[in-house]
């Protein structure tokens, strides 16, 4: 009765005399360690030939792909925030072993290595192939808009662009013509020495802005052609961005990503374009899959925005099978298509075998972007231009890629 209560002992700041493994106090079954087993046994022989011999030592690229690679599995694109993570985040710090690169050079890593991150890609197809994966009875391509980084508070209309070059023009010539009144006074009254200077700010600012928006201008009337029209916009932040209808219906600038999905859900394809229309997206996708797999798909699964003449006689020429959608979905086209490989094809679409093979597209196809936006909460990409934004997507499809064989495996176990 009189004896005081006991509790375990609690020390905070007591040090260790051999610290703890950090992975033993982790879950077994946690992803990281997939993630880790998979980046050890790819070649990055691309990541290390772009690292001079000399200087410094650089931190060790397999090392920078894993955290990257984690942290899109976890919905981390930024790098600082990946920073941050290794402060606190066992399963990062785990990854970083006893390094602690900053978020510049974390950063750094991902804008250097785009053009790797397609290998990357193509190393999580090769290993979902030798797990008895990838099957490619039914492919399933689609796209969705995913938004840029910029928005409409940084792009100008055509119209305005106009106005706005004009009116520098304006600025700009007047401030040359008082520079040329200032220079002819000082030479009246102290010679015509050179004075030395350069531009002023003022006429350095405008000058910039009017030459961007020349360039801006230039790139959208080449875009749109004999479309063009007063409202028609173009970002500054991000010129290779367009204006694109989201699935929420909201009207922002966006890329148009791309993936063909297996029938067991691994993405064995991607690709991203600046164009809203689906049209000119399907031979490459097609393509791409015989590249990354060696082999071509059964029948390609496709919905209405892929249905062309040209694409079908694509698909005729290449001895290809394919379901393409001639109307929406679960909506009774009442048109005839004009031409005859699309009417040829909505007939084909009719048939008990189509309609049942065509079933399986919305999941297959529509399930990587389900996966990627909500689990792996990939809403905006984080890089600017066409070229790194398309390296950001192999990224980010590779570590789908991985998080559904770490799911296969841990079914099977």
């Amino acid at each position: 009765m009189g004896s005081e209560i006991q509790f375990k002992g609690y020390e905070q700041h007591q040090g260790a005399l051999l610290p703890s493994f950090v992975g033993d106090a982790l879950d077994p079954s946690d992803p990281v360690f997939f993630v880790d087993d998979v980046v050890e046994g790819l070649d990055l022989g691309a990541f290390e030939r772009r690292y001079a011999a000399r200087g410094e030592h650089a931190f060790p690229p397999r090392m920078l792909l894993k955290l990257w690679l984690f942290g899109a599995i976890e919905g981390v694109y930024s790098g600082r925030a990946i920073a941050r993570r290794l402060c606190w985040d066992l399963r990062f710090r785990y990854l970083a072993g006893d390094l602690r690169p900053d978020f510049r050079t974390i950063n750094r890593f991902r804008a250097t290595h785009r053009e790797d991150f397609a290998q990357v890609f193509r190393e999580s197809v090769r290993i979902a192939q030798s797990s008895g994966l990838v099957k490619l009875g039914r492919v399933a391509i689609d796209g969705t808009k995913m938004r840029a980084n910029t928005s409409r508070h940084k792009a100008m209309g055509h119209g305005h662009m106009v106005e706005a070059e004009a009116r520098l023009d304006d600025e700009i010539a007047q401030i040359l013509a008082q520079i040329e009144e200032l220079n002819e006074d000082e030479d009246d009254r102290h010679g015509d020495g050179d004075g030395g200077g350069g531009l002023p700010a003022e006429l350095q600012r405008r000058e910039q802005r009017r030459e961007a928006i020349r360039r801006a201008r230039g790139q959208l009337e080449a875009e749109k052609g004999q479309k063009l029209e007063a409202r028609h916009q173009k970002s500054f932040a991000d010129p290779e961005a367009n204006m694109m209808k989201t699935g929420e219906g909201a009207l922002t600038y966006c890329y148009n990503a791309q993936v063909a999905a297996s029938e067991d859900g691994i993405i064995v394809a991607t690709g991203v374009a600046a164009s809203p229309s689906d049209q000119a997206q399907l031979e490459p996708m097609i393509e791409k899959v015989k590249q990354n797999t060696g082999r071509r798909p059964g029948t390609v699964l496709a919905d209405k925005g892929y249905l062309s003449e040209g694409n079908l006689a694509m698909l005729r020429r290449r001895r290809q099978r394919a379901v393409i959608a001639v109307g929406r979905e679960r909506k009774r086209s009442r048109k005839w298509p004009r031409g005859r490989l699309s009417r040829r094809m909505h007939r084909i679409v009719r048939l008990p075998w189509a309609r049942d093979l065509y079933a399986h597209r919305k999941t297959q196809g529509e399930r990587p972007f389900a996966e990627i936006k909500q689990t792996m909460r990939l809403r905006r990409f984080a890089l600017r231009g066409i070229a790194k934004v398309t390296g950001e997507w192999d990224l980010v499809c590779a570590a789908a890629n991985i998080l559904t064989l770490h799911r296969v495996r841990a079914e099977a176990a």
